[in-house]
């Protein structure tokens, strides 16, 4: 084993910008923190508010199973493992800090 941390959502190891991240924001009173990506935590919340985090997806596991999230992982995988991609909020999803 490397050592390394790997992204609790996608698994990759080595990857650019790795932070532990609030699986419930932290301004939602979410305490638990997972090592997560930067292209996993930019996908998360370009797609799901705050409130939805809080709501309905508490859990790694709950994210992981949602089908926008297999869409997004089946492609994070074909990538090269060393890339960050940023994802664009949704349309939808109300513009806003908090929401």
């Amino acid at each position: 084993m490397s050592g390394e941390e790997a992204c609790a959502f996608c698994q990759r190891e080595n990857v650019p910008g790795m932070h532990q991240h609030h699986v419930v924001p932290k301004c939602k009173k979410g305490k638990e923190t997972v090592p997560t990506c930067g292209s996993c935590g930019s996908f998360i919340h370009a797609t799901w508010s705050h409130n939805e985090l809080r709501d309905g997806y508490d859990a790694v596991e709950k994210i992981v199973a949602d089908e926008r999230f297999q869409k997004y992982l089946k492609w994070l995988m074909k990538q090269q493992p060393t890339a960050k991609f940023r994802s664009e909020r949704r349309n939808g999803r109300a513009e806003g800090r908090y929401r």
